[in-house]
Parts: structure tokens; sequence; C-alpha cells
């Protein structure tokens, strides 16, 4: 797969068309009064006209798509060399809808609000022109953290406090009436703001679905991020998601791929590679991402302190389920 974010390219302005728009959450009760209208013109002088823009990547198989970088004023909302950086992504139209349909269903996303999700400021609705504007996330996608080339490595808190941040985007998700689904929850839908705190960016494609409690689907997506009862039944619960989950959480504290690689020499899914280390406190040293420093996976060191920091794992990683999802397995 690779990172999802990349550098900011130059490019001719790119021609935006109408695509399909996932079915939004009607039931979750909220304000939206303070979500912006933009003019297709206004956001094209943010953007300089879709010029800047880094790369995501696309969870329904439709590769890359991209989301161009512009600056508004705080206050205003005007174009602004000097304001707030803004995310400015071409959205899924349905054909079959009218401009004002499609505007009560993106109103509809704004009720969607947590500390945890990315915020949605505004939309451009004109003809043939369909865009949604976002806040800004300044240090990108985890994933470009874990497994990019960063200079350091995030410590341990800080990758404990992004779990947490993340497990409460889902949790909420799971919380809201009829329950929303993310369904392919990935490192590279989890952005980062400035003081790393983690917020999902749930509108990357249209896999986010409501419904009571489970469906059941067609299998869709990579076999070591999802539960084996769904690849063999297609039963879609909010169980689904927390497992998931819990492969990005293996992924965040091992610095390991979910498809293997690294310390994992057999190359085995993620999950099943670390299952036996996890069961027995004393081995977990030997799955923790080495570039924590004194907690190293070829260590010998035997101290109290590293068995503290060996305990102290587990205990984080069983935290962050009980405080999210009120239940660990």
């Amino acid at each position: 797969m690779g990172n999802c974010l990349k550098h900011l390219k130059e490019q001719p302005p790119p021609s935006v068309s109408p695509k399909p728009l996932i079915n939004p959450p009607t039931s979750v009760e909220s304000e939206t009064e303070n979500l912006r209208e933009f003019s297709f013109a206004k956001l094209s002088k943010a953007t300089k006209k879709f010029r800047q823009y880094i790369y995501i990547e696309s969870n329904d198989g439709g590769g890359y798509r991209q989301i161009y970088q512009g600056y508004i004023n705080e206050t205003t909302f005007a174009p602004s060399r000097t304001g707030i950086a803004v995310s400015v992504m071409e959205c899924y139209q349905n054909s079959s809808q009218n401009l004002q349909d499609w505007k009560e269903e993106v109103k509809s996303l704004a009720s969607i609000s947590h500390p945890n999700l990315v915020k949605l400021l505004g939309y451009c609705c004109e003809e043939n022109k369909s865009l949604l504007v976002f806040e800004y996330l300044h240090k990108g996608s985890l994933d470009s953290h874990i497994f990019g080339k960063q200079e350091e490595a995030l410590p341990w808190e800080i990758r404990v406090k992004i779990a947490i941040g993340a497990a409460q985007s889902i949790a909420f998700l799971h919380s809201v009436k009829n329950t929303a689904l993310y369904r392919e929850l990935r490192m590279y839908n989890i952005l980062l703001d400035e003081l790393y705190n983690a917020k999902l960016f749930y509108l990357v494609s249209n896999k986010l679905c409501l419904l009571e409690e489970s469906i059941t689907t067609a299998f869709i997506g990579r076999t070591e991020y999802v539960a084996p009862e769904y690849i063999i039944s297609g039963h879609l619960g909010t169980k689904s998601d927390v497992y998931t989950f819990g492969v990005i959480l293996l992924e965040i504290f091992t610095g390991c791929k979910a498809s293997g690689g690294k310390k994992n020499e057999n190359m085995q899914s993620l999950h099943v590679w670390t299952k036996p280390f996890l069961s027995d406190q004393s081995q977990i040293q030997k799955i923790i991402d080495p570039r924590f420093g004194n907690v190293s996976c070829e260590s010998s060191d035997t101290d109290g302190e590293t068995h503290q920091k060996m305990h102290q794992a587990g205990r984080d990683q069983k935290t962050i389920y009980a405080t999210s999802f009120g239940w660990f397995e």
C-alpha cells in the first residue's frame, strides 16, 4: 500500500466531476448552523487553483484520491494567504440526486461531531462541482509516522495517546443511533494534529454505513484486518470494527505492518505472529517496536525497569479497550 499521504505537488488544475456520495447518517442530532457553503471560485482561489494537493489512499478500491490544501480567513472564511489551513476534497454525488438533496445529506454528515473525528467545515454545491472542506491536520497520517522514514520514532506515551483517541472515535461512531460502522479502519485514515491528537477521517470512501446491530455483506478488504468470522459468514457488526482496531493497536506498538515484515520472518499476519508473545508478559519485549530505545526486541536486558515497561505495555492496551469500548478480549 505504502503511505497514503504524499508530499505536496504542483499540478495543472484538475477537472472536478460528480460521483456517488456515501449514504450519510440522519439519526445524530446536532447543530450544523456553522457549516459554511463555499463557492467554487473561492475554493479555487483558496487552493491556488487546486494546484497543491496530497494523496490519501481510498478504501473503496479506487486507488488514491487527491485532497487539496488551501487557506481561508478564520473569521470570514474568505480565501487568505495567512489564514488557517483547510483540506478540500472532491466528494461523491449520486447522479440521481438534485443539489438540494445532496446539500441536506452533507448537513447530516456534519451532525457527526466528535473531538476525535476530522471536522467538516463546509462544502461547495454547484452544478457539476461538489466538494467538502475539512480542517487540516498538520502531522498527516498515522502510518507515515509508524512506517515512514521519520527522524524520530513516536514515543510510547504519544502512541498510547493516539491509540486512545482513535478508539474513542470508533466508540463514538458505534454509539450513535442506528450505529455507524467504519468497516475499513486503517492507519492511513487516522490523522494527527500538531499535538498528536488522533482524528479519524471518516469520509475517505463510501464504506461508512448505518445499521441497527449488524449486517450481512460480501467480504471486502484485506484479510489481515478483518475478523475470521466475517470472512467466513459475511456477518458484519460492531465487533468487526473492534477486531480491526485491535490489529491497528498491534501495528502501533510493534511498528510492524499487519501483513507481516520486519521481525516477523515468516511473514505471518500480525495478529497470528504476536499471539504467543502477548499471552506471556515476559515475552512482550520481543515484539515491541525496537525504536523505543531501551525497550529493544533484541535486548537481553532483564532489569526491573524494562520488565516494568513490558507490564505497562500490556496494561496500556487493556486500558485503551476498557476506557473506549467498555470491554477487553
